[in-house]
């Protein structure tokens, strides 16, 4: 009770630099779980206050950071749907970066809480999930990778709530699998696996329809990774490579200028977002029986790796081929790792 008086007095006296030592303390020695709804109730009051204000904002999310990850069953039954509706105005409102990025951490951490109490799951997903992905999808454009993260909790701890907005999920990850950032291209991948998982219209065939979008995005993903790697390997491949023949649909991505000098790197960008993206889909759990186009993913391999040094030469294009040829071959060996795995 004194840590939680000592604490409550740093909130109310805003001395923010003494909040990261007694936070450590406070879950240092579990004080939260040990303390009934009263004895947190001041701590709750101090979050809620903090939270209110744009200035304390960040102040308030550490302390409801600590409740969220240790307090009791009870306290966060009680008290989830009210911190689940201020993380939604706090990323609704327009916030400095860290503000959003913790806000969204601890989204995450209450979203997974949330979803292993089968009552509050039901209220979470039918009332709120939405709404936040909403929120999320409204984040500015330098919080990319931060509305990524927060999606990706979602999709992972209610993906049935999710499949009304799968479409609209579905181009926002599009649009930014070719990120020049590696850490928002990355995320956005792995968002765009978990697509075929989501609820919603995809669960009226029962397993079957999830099965088909799975094995669809695998299909149009390889159309795409093989349309790429043709152009990469414009010129240096055998006769006879086996392309690809499938039912999948080259992916949307934006036309590139065929007279950039850089066009073969841009090429190998685009070509690794869709390693990313098949890695990751052949990762996740689509939860029902699907079938592994293993020949059409280990003649993508076979493919890319045919290509070696001795078969480009030193001037023109080729010096560039020879660049890029190192990451191609390592973008490829993820997708057999993740093949292998399967």
């Amino acid at each position: 009770m004194r840590l939680t008086e000592c604490l409550e007095s740093v909130l109310k006296e805003q001395r923010p630099h003494c909040l990261p030592a007694l936070l450590a303390n406070y879950r240092e020695h579990g004080v939260v779980p040990t303390q009934g709804s009263s004895g947190v109730a001041g701590l709750v009051g101090c979050s809620n206050a903090k939270l209110s204000t744009s200035k304390t904002k960040f102040d308030g999310l550490c302390v409801l950071s600590v409740l969220v990850k240790d307090s009791s069953t009870e306290v966060f039954q009680q008290h989830c749907l009210s911190w689940l509706r201020s993380l939604q105005q706090v990323i609704q409102a327009p916030a400095p970066g860290p503000t959003a990025r913790l806000a969204v951490g601890v989204l995450a951490d209450l979203l997974h809480y949330s979803s292993m109490l089968p009552e509050l799951a039901r209220e979470v997903g039918l009332t709120w999930l939405l709404g936040l992905l909403t929120s999320l999808l409204g984040l500015q454009a330098e919080c990319e990778l931060t509305a990524l993260e927060g999606i990706a909790a979602c999709m992972t701890h209610y993906p049935r709530a999710c499949g009304s907005l799968r479409d609209k999920l579905g181009a926002f990850f599009l649009a930014r699998i070719t990120s020049s950032d590696p850490a928002t291209q990355e995320m956005a991948c792995r968002c765009y696996g978990r697509l075929p998982c989501l609820g919603g219209a995809l669960e009226r065939g029962v397993g079957t329809s999830r099965a088909e979008a799975w094995a669809n995005q695998l299909h149009c993903l390889l159309a795409s990774a093989n349309s790429t790697l043709a152009q990469i390997y414009q010129g240096a491949e055998a006769e006879g490579t086996v392309s690809y023949e499938g039912p999948g649909v080259e992916l949307s991505f934006p036309a590139l200028d065929e007279a950039d000098p850089l066009l073969l790197l841009e090429l190998q960008h685009r070509y690794r977002a869709a390693c990313l993206a098949l890695q990751h889909t052949l990762s996740v759990d689509p939860q029902c029986a699907v079938v592994v186009p293993v020949r059409q993913l280990l003649n993508l391999v076979c493919r890319a790796l045919s290509v070696g040094p001795k078969s480009l030469g030193v001037r023109g294009d080729d010096s560039m081929r020879l660049l890029v040829l190192p990451a191609v071959h390592s973008n490829t060996l993820t997708v057999l790792t993740a093949l292998i795995t399967a």
